[in-house]
C-alpha cells in the first residue's frame, strides 16, 4: 500500500507541469494538483489531575490522581494534505467535478490514500451542486469559520476539541465535527448573499432494530463585512453518550434502545477594516436515549461557545487570540440521580505568524486547556488525558501551500 501511494504521488508531481499548462490555457476540462504541508514541533505538559479518591460527575471516568501527559518534544504534521481535483464541462453551465484528498503525514510513514474530503459530483451555476462520497458536514462547515492561524482542525488549537463534543469519555461518536462517509450532499447557488447545504450519510451498520445515520444542514448569509450562519445536525443510533459513559450506564449493547443526538450552532462574523476579524459561535448539544433499565443513561445536554479575534497587521504579520468554553450541562438516568459537577472545560490560545509569501509562513502558538475536576477534554494528539488534567502546549511550525 505504501509503495502504491508513493508511486501515485510521484506520478502526480511529474504531471504537474502539464496540469498547470492546461489551466493557463483556459481549458474547460481541468485537473489540478494542490496541497498544504504544515509540520510543527510541539512541547506538551499536563498537570492538575483530579485526586483518585475525589467524587466526580456521574458520567465521568474514575480519576487516577496521576497526570498522563508528560513533557516531551513531539512533531506533528496535523492535517497536511495532498489532493487532486478537476472538472469537465458538460454543456451550458453544467460540469462534472471530482476531488481526491489525502492526509499526508510528513513526520511519519503512515499516510493512507484519499481519506479526507473525496467525492464526485455535478455542479451548475443555476441549480447548485450535488456530491457523493466522503465529506465534511455542513454543520462543520457553516461555523467556526476563522481557523486559528489558518491551521484548522486536527491540531491542538482546533476549537472542536472543546466546542463540539462531550467532556467525558474518549469515543469520537459524541463529536459534531466529523467528516462523514457514504454521504450525499446538496449545495445551493448563492442568492443575494444567501446559500445553504444539506447532507445525508449512513454508517452502513444497520441491524434489525437500528439504522445509524446522520442528517446535517446549514444556511449562511453574507453582506459586506458581516456574515451569519445557522446549522443543525442529527445523529440516529450513533450513541454519542453511551459510548462515553461508564459501562454500567451504557445502552450501546442493548439492541432495544435507540439514540438521537442533535446539535444546533449559530455564528456571527464581522470584518473591521482591513486588519481585524471577529467571530462568535454558540452551540447547543443534546444526547438522548430511550433506555428503560434502572441506572442507565437517559440524556445529557450542554452549551458551548467560542470567541476569536484575528488581526492581519501587514502582509507579513498576523496574530490570533481565541477562547473556547463548554459548560458542565445537565444529565439524567433511569430511576437514578445524575450530576454533572466538574464537567466544564475551556481553552485559551494565542499565536503569531510571519508570512514570507501568501503561501508560506512560519508560526508560533500556545494553548492552555483547562478541564473541570470531572472532565477530560483532550487536545493532545499522541497522549491521553487523565480526569481533571489540564494541558499546556507550545508549537513552532512552518506552513506551505501549493
Amino acid at each position: 500500500m505504501q509503495k502504491k501511494i508513493l508511486v501515485m504521488a510521484v506520478a502526480a508531481v511529474v504531471a504537474a507541469p502539464a496540469i498547470s499548462a492546461a489551466k493557463d490555457m483556459g481549458d474547460d476540462n481541468v485537473v489540478e494538483l494542490y496541497g498544504r504541508a504544515y509540520p510543527e514541533v510541539i512541547i506538551p505538559h499536563g498537570h492538575g489531575a483530579t485526586d483518585a479518591d475525589a467524587t466526580v460527575a456521574t458520567f465521568a471516568g474514575k480519576p487516577t490522581g496521576e497526570n498522563s501527559v508528560i513533557r516531551r518534544t513531539e512533531m506533528s504534521s496535523s492535517n497536511s494534505r495532498l489532493g487532486v481535483r478537476g472538472q469537465e464541462k458538460l454543456g451550458g453551465t453544467l460540469k462534472a467535478i471530482f476531488q481526491l484528498e489525502t492526509e499526508f503525514h510528513l513526520d511519519s510513514n503512515d499516510s493512507a490514500f484519499a481519506q479526507r474530503n473525496s467525492f464526485v459530483g455535478l455542479s451548475d451555476k443555476k441549480w447548485g451542486t450535488i456530491k457523493l462520497g466522503r465529506m465534511d458536514t455542513p454543520f462543520k462547515t457553516y461555523g467556526d469559520d476563522l481557523s486559528f492561524l489558518s491551521v484548522g482542525s486536527g491540531n491542538f488549537v482546533s476549537s472542536s476539541n472543546v466546542l463540539r463534543k462531550t467532556g467525558f469519555g474518549t469515543n469520537s461518536a459524541s463529536s459534531f465535527h466529523l467528516r462523514r462517509q457514504n454521504a450525499v450532499q446538496y449545495e445551493s447557488p448563492t442568492f443575494a448573499g444567501l446559500d445553504f447545504a444539506v447532507q445525508y450519510s449512513t454508517n452502513e451498520a444497520d441491524t434489525e432494530t437500528r439504522k445509524a445515520r446522520v442528517w446535517s444542514g446549514g444556511v449562511e448569509w453574507a453582506s459586506g463585512p458581516l456574515k451569519v450562519s445557522l446549522a443543525h445536525e442529527i445523529h440516529w443510533d450513533l450513541f454519542g453518550m453511551s459510548r462515553n459513559v461508564p459501562s454500567s450506564m451504557s445502552n450501546f449493547n442493548d439492541q432495544s434502545v435507540h439514540s438521537k443526538d442533535k446539535a444546533t450552532q449559530a455564528m456571527i462574523e464581522y470584518k473591521l477594516g482591513k486588519i481585524h476579524k471577529f467571530e462568535a459561535d454558540y452551540i447547543r448539544k443534546e444526547y438522548k436515549e430511550d433506555a428503560t433499565l434502572p441506572g442507565r443513561a437517559l440524556s445529557y445536554k450542554n452549551n458551548a461557545y467560542e470567541l476569536i479575534w484575528t488581526a492581519r497587521w501587514s502582509k507579513q504579520w498576523r496574530t490570533d487570540v481565541e477562547y473556547i468554553r463548554s459548560e458542565k450541562g445537565s444529565c439524567s438516568r433511569v430511576d437514578a440521580v445524575c450530576n454533572t459537577d466538574g464537567l466544564e472545560g475551556s481553552q485559551l490560545q494565542a499565536g503569531v505568524a510571519y508570512y514570507f509569501s501568501p503561501r508560506t509562513y512560519i508560526f508560533f502558538m500556545g494553548a492552555l486547556l483547562k478541564n473541570g475536576f470531572s472532565s477530560r477534554y483532550n487536545n493532545e494528539d499522541l497522549q491521553d488525558v487523565s480526569v481533571g488534567e489540564d494541558v499546556m502546549q507550545w508549537a513552532l511550525g512552518l506552513s506551505h501551500s501549493f
